[in-house]
C-alpha cells in the first residue's frame, strides 16, 4: 500500500478489532485514541458487554483470544416473562457467549496491536472534526470508530434510519458480589417496568455478575439509574423481588453489593444512524464505523458484536485495495448496513410492546424446547432475526413447526 496507510480513530472493540485486522492483512495502521492501556485499566466501568460466539471465533482468528475463563461462558439463556402465570424458558446461543469487562478486554487488544509493532497514538482529549483532518493528512483514509466531537460534527444523523429523538430507557449497569453463581445468561422482562439482564462476567477480581437495568422512563426501575453507587444494592432488592422474582432467586442479600464506585454505569442512550461518510478539508475521506456509524439501545446486546463484524467487513475491503475515495467508503458503509440494518430494526422493534406474532413465538417457546432454542439462538444471528420477526408468516412456519433456522449466517 502506498501513502502511509490508514488511521483509526478510537480504541474500543471496532477501532481495535479493524487495527487488528488490518495489521494481520498487512496493511500499515496508525490509531488514535484518548487513553493509554494502563489509563484504560484504571478507569471507570465503561459497559457490561456480551459478546457471541462468532466474535470470539475473529477474535481467536486474530490471535487475541483473552479472559476466556469457562465460569463465564455461556451457552444457554433463559427468559423470564413477568406475569401471571409468567412466561419463562430456556433455550441455547448455539456457540458460547463470553463477557469481560473491557478495562481487561480492550488494553490486552492494544497490547496485541503494539506488541506487534502498531502505532498508537494517545490524544489526551476527544478529538474534534479539525483534529480528524489534521491526522487524515498523514494517512489515505481516516476510519472513525469513536470520539463524541469528531463523530457529531463530520456524521449528522439520519433522521430516515434514527425514529426516536430521546431515549427509550434509562440505563444503569454495574458489577456486584453476592449471588449465586450460574453460566446462564438471565433476560428477565417486566412489561412497562423495564429489562433486567444479568450475566457471568470476567472482572479484575474473578467471576462477577454483570447486571444491567433497562428502566422504561418513569418507571420503578429510574431510581437505580441516579442513585450513589453505595445505595444501589439495596435498592434493588425489593424491586427485583417484585418485578423479576427469578433473578431474586439468585441474590444472597446479606452479600450483595457492587464492587466498588468506578463498577457503575449510569446513563442513557438515544438510538442513533449517522450517515457514515465525509469528505474532510484535507481531501481525504473519513468513514464511520461501530458506535459512529451506528448507536443502538443495548436491549439485543449487539453493539460490540456489530461492531466487530463492520470491523471485520470494512478491513478485508481495505486490505482489497483503493482507491479510498467517496464511493469506496460508500460502498464499505452498504456492506455494514447489510448487517447493521437488522440489529437497528431488531432493537428498535424490541423498545416498544411485542407485536402479536412475537408474542406468539415466545409462547410457543415457553411449552416447545425447538422454539425456545430458536428464540435464543436469534441473538447469535440477527440478520435471520430481523427475519423472522419481522414476518408474521416466518413465525407461522416456525410455531406450526415446518421451518428451522441456521445459526451460522454471520
Amino acid at each position: 500500500m502506498a501513502g502511509n496507510g490508514i488511521g483509526i480513530v478510537g480504541a474500543g472493540i471496532s477501532g481495535l478489532t479493524l487495527a487488528l485486522r488490518l495489521q494481520q492483512l498487512g496493511v500499515e495502521t496508525t490509531l488514535y485514541c484518548e487513553g493509554d492501556a494502563e489509563t484504560l485499566r484504571k478507569g471507570r466501568l465503561p459497559n457490561t458487554v456480551g459478546r457471541s460466539g462468532h466474535t470470539l471465533d475473529r477474535e481467536r482468528a486474530l490471535g487475541s483470544a483473552h479472559y476466556r475463563d469457562p465460569g463465564a461462558m455461556m451457552i444457554d439463556a433463559m427468559l423470564s416473562l413477568k406475569g401471571d402465570p409468567p412466561l419463562e424458558f430456556t433455550g441455547t446461543f448455539g456457540k458460547a457467549y463470553n463477557a469481560t469487562d473491557f478495562r481487561l478486554l480492550i488494553p490486552a487488544f492494544m497490547d496485541d496491536f503494539a506488541e506487534r509493532g502498531g502505532t498508537i497514538v494517545v490524544s489526551g482529549t476527544a478529538p474534534d472534526a479539525e483534529q480528524v483532518d489534521r491526522w487524515s493528512r498523514r494517512h489515505e483514509l481516516m476510519v472513525v470508530a469513536a470520539g463524541r466531537r469528531s463523530v457529531a460534527e463530520l456524521f449528522p444523523r439520519d433522521p430516515e434510519l434514527s425514529p426516536y429523538d430521546r431515549p427509550q430507557r434509562l440505563l444503569a449497569a454495574g458489577l456486584f458480589h453476592g449471588m449465586r453463581p450460574s453460566d446462564v445468561f438471565s433476560f428477565n422482562i417486566a412489561g412497562g417496568v423495564g429489562e433486567i439482564f444479568r450475566a457471568p462476567i470476567v472482572s479484575r477480581e474473578g467471576v462477577v455478575s454483570g447486571i444491567i437495568i433497562e428502566a422504561v422512563p418513569g418507571g420503578p426501575f429510574e431510581v437505580i439509574t441516579r442513585l450513589p453507587w453505595n445505595e444501589v444494592a439495596a435498592a434493588l432488592l425489593p424491586l427485583f423481588r417484585e418485578h423479576t422474582p427469578r433473578l431474586a432467586e439468585r441474590v444472597e442479600p446479606d452479600a450483595f453489593e457492587l464492587l466498588g464506585p468506578t463498577d457503575l454505569l449510569q446513563g442513557a442512550i438515544t438510538p442513533t444512524v449517522r450517515r457514515p461518510v465525509a469528505e474532510l478539508p484535507s481531501g481525504r475521506m473519513a468513514l464511520a464505523i461501530g458506535d459512529a456509524y451506528v448507536t443502538n439501545d443495548p436491549l439485543t446486546g449487539q453493539g460490540a458484536n456489530l461492531g466487530s463484524r463492520c470491523a471485520w467487513i470494512v478491513a478485508d475491503a481495505i486490505a482489497a485495495g483503493g482507491p479510498y475515495d467517496a464511493a469506496f467508503c460508500r460502498a464499505a458503509a452498504a456492506r455494514m448496513w447489510e448487517v447493521g440494518g437488522p440489529v437497528t430494526h431488531w432493537t428498535n422493534m424490541f423498545l416498544q410492546p411485542p407485536a402479536e406474532h412475537v408474542m406468539r413465538l415466545m409462547l410457543a417457546a415457553g411449552t416447545r424446547q425447538d422454539v425456545a432454542d430458536v428464540m435464543v439462538g436469534l441473538f447469535a444471528d440477527p440478520v435471520y432475526a430481523w427475519s423472522l420477526l419481522s414476518s408474521p408468516e416466518a413465525v407461522s412456519r416456525i410455531v406450526d413447526g415446518d421451518g428451522r433456522p441456521l445459526y451460522d449466517r454471520v
